[in-house]
């Protein structure tokens, strides 16, 4: 094992940062800490308690293992998966959720971060409640922002971020899972990028053959994410779920409709939940319109379907109560939830024992809370997800050397800059050469009147010395502003090679940064290295070294 690495106070490298050192909202924060009133907002405070609960609701277990079948074969998953799957048929198995919108090559690692831990809280939740618990990732295949899921960030091979993106875009604003990478020559260009990007290494083929096998001009953004991520978590048996199925929109339609009939209810219970989280000194994570369904209607592209006076509008296309329930009854499969009830939909279809969330995530879940019972469901209980950044060994040792904190980085990273040169050079250079220019100016001026005493015949060469020194000082003066501006240079580089690596894009690393980099670099056995390393459970940010990290 790999030496600890310790800072100039002798003290080891924190593997843990405490999330109220991070930009976190103080309604995550007092909900994670266990605090009122925050931990107040969630219906249900303990897994035991959402496991008992769901004894008592029935699902259609025999169909939502077709449409999971059916999906992971389209995504090419493992035998573990289909095995995990097929475990839903017990009455007594549960699930635990996570999940991501359909990011290009899988987004930010924070997507890879999430399927590995909720994996390893689905096998901490099986011991704990003695019965099958399986992870789920939620693909949001419902999803229709395409510049959000279009793009991931890479770093090059000077350290510097870059844009890896898919450009050309739908005509209309349609869901992920009807957006094709159809224009092959797009597709094309940005896979050379990548390899232009990340450079060629000893992993990269095996790197593109899984992107070419996940991604192509007849996959979805839904199906390549799916392939992708299914090829990076083969052997853990994660299961992945799209909204956007005809099947799940079937069994999902009287949820929808229950959603237009109880619209008083669900406008009413929001409207006082926001209340209470502002009277409580929160932000409010989402903000809706009063006119909100929260719900969306594909109708020439996504629309959001808004309350009309008794009726209800789409775009340009107004419909009555009855005529809107129609359209659902019709094609379930064009209508899909908002943020705030797509929770309710997974609830709906599944036996969720637990909702792993990130700080927004946690957020909107307390605002929508009280529409589990509204709609006769049962609360998961909420938790936090891991959070993480991976460090490198020589980005451990940057850390080491220039003395620096990971917490700087979160904050103005000129003033770490200026804080690291005040460090290294005199704070008034210019100010101490004036200094010893005039003390060698008043030293030899009193020695050259001593002299001149004694032999006046000296005065030229005495003149001409002091031209000597006033040119070598100058000359080293010179020299030192160069040497200065040099060093300044290679310290400002230096740090900001270390922002971009673990502070990426101005947000924590998982945010930003694909896991290609890190494969290309590592290789794929630096996946089960996370794996192996990451708490599902833990609240602290995670910093995971690669210092003993060996290929």
């Amino acid at each position: 094992m790999a030496e600890q690495m310790l800072n100039r106070t002798g003290a080891a490298l924190p593997d843990r940062i405490a999330p109220r050192k991070l930009a976190y909202s103080s309604l995550y924060l007092d909900q994670i800490a266990g605090k009122a009133p925050a931990a107040e907002f969630f219906v249900t405070r303990d897994i035991r308690a959402a496991a008992s609960k769901l004894d008592s609701v029935t699902f259609d277990r025999k169909s939502l293992a077709e449409i999971l079948h059916s999906q992971n074969l389209v995504y090419s998953a493992s035998e573990e998966t289909h095995s995990n799957i097929d475990k839903l048929a017990d009455e007594r198995t549960l699930c635990v959720f996570s999940g991501q919108q359909a990011g290009f090559l899988g987004g930010p690692l924070l997507t890879l971060v999430k399927a590995l831990a909720v994996v390893k809280a689905a096998g901490r939740y099986s011991e704990e409640l003695g019965r099958p618990v399986v992870p789920i990732f939620w693909i949001a295949g419902d999803d229709h922002d395409f510049e959000e899921a279009n793009h991931t960030w890479l770093l090059n091979r000077e350290g510097a971020p870059c844009r890896n993106a898919y450009n050309t875009a739908p005509e209309l604003a349609v869901p992920a899972s009807e957006i094709k990478f159809c224009d092959r020559d797009e597709l094309t260009r940005a896979k050379k990028q990548l390899i232009e990007c990340l450079g060629e290494t000893d992993f990269t083929d095996r790197l593109m053959q899984l992107v070419d096998h996940a991604y192509t001009p007849s996959d979805t953004f839904v199906t390549a994410f799916g392939r992708f991520m299914a090829g990076l978590t083969a052997e853990y048996g994660l299961i992945f779920f799209s909204p956007g199925d005809s099947g799940a929109k079937r069994l999902a339609a009287p949820l929808f409709e229950a959603i237009i009939e109880k619209q008083a209810g669900v406008h009413d219970l929001l409207t006082a939940r926001n209340s209470e989280i502002e009277r409580a000194g929160y932000h409010i994570q989402v903000e809706k319109s009063d006119d909100s369904t929260h719900l969306f209607y594909n109708l020439d592209g996504r629309r959001p379907v808004v309350r009309d006076g008794d009726g209800f509008t789409v775009g340009d296309s107004r419909f009555t109560k009855e005529e809107l329930l129609d359209r659902i009854r019709e094609h379930p499969d064009r209508f899909s939830p908002d943020v705030m009830t797509r929770p309710l939909m997974q609830s709906y279809l599944f036996p969720v024992v637990s909702q792993k969330g990130g700080p927004a995530e946690i957020a909107y879940l307390a605002q929508l809370n009280p529409l589990f019972d509204l709609f006769d469901l049962v609360a998961p209980h909420v938790k936090a997800r891991a959070t993480m950044t991976l460090t490198e060994a020589r980005f451990e040792k940057m850390l080491l050397e220039l003395d620096v904190e990971f917490e700087e980085l979160t904050g103005d990273i000129e003033q770490v800059v200026n804080r690291i040169l005040a460090r290294t050079f005199p704070a008034d250079l210019e100010g101490e050469f004036n200094e010893l220019r005039q003390a060698l100016e008043q030293r030899f001026s009193q020695f050259r009147r001593e002299a001149l005493e004694f032999d006046p015949q000296l005065a030229r060469v005495a003149e001409q010395a002091q031209g000597k020194i006033d040119y070598t000082l100058k000359g080293f003066e010179q020299k030192v502003w160069a040497a200065h501006k040099r060093k300044s240079q290679q310290t400002r580089d230096k740090v900001y090679r270390l922002y971009h690596a673990l502070y990426t894009n101005r947000g924590l690393q998982e945010r930003a940064l694909n896991v290609t980099y890190f494969i290309s670099r590592y290789g794929f056995d630096i996946i089960p290295y996370m794996y192996d390393r990451l708490d599902s459970e833990e609240t602290d940010h995670q910093l995971i070294s690669l210092s003993e990290y060996t290929t």
